[in-house]
């Protein structure tokens, strides 16, 4: 048995089994598909975005100040984006306003939308 810890994501895509651990609780535990597909993680009622945009901050900025907004998460060159079922792309698109739009797709959770979501609900005294 190897033990690895760290906050990089992307390294334990590689990893067979994880746990996520908050403030020395174990929050959510099990195989990397397992963690996206878990209830904690479940978009539900809601639409996760990929959205490439430039300047990219300026569209974060943008992002965060909108009532919809539940979750938005720099990830690498894009945005990830959680917002209700009932937002249309339409209306991601006008708050983004001047903001050069290269692209918006929905998409699956991964795993550092997944630390995220726990991350928030643990701060959030919401029990995972």
């Amino acid at each position: 048995t190897l033990f690895v810890t760290t906050h990089y994501m992307d390294e334990a895509e590689h990893c067979s089994s994880l746990g996520y651990i908050f403030q020395g609780r174990l929050l959510l535990a099990g195989g990397p598909d397992d963690l996206k597909q878990a209830r904690q993680a479940a978009d539900a009622g809601n639409r996760r975005l990929e959205i490439t945009a430039a300047p990219l901050m300026d569209a974060y900025r943008a992002i965060r100040g909108q009532p919809w907004s539940l979750e938005a998460t720099l990830f690498g060159q894009a945005l990830h984006v959680l917002v209700p079922a009932g937002v249309s792309d339409q209306e991601v698109r006008a708050a983004l306003g001047t903001v050069r739009i290269q692209d918006i797709r929905q998409v699956d959770p991964s795993l550092e939308d997944v630390f995220v979501s726990l991350t928030r609900a643990a701060e959030a005294g919401v029990s995972a």
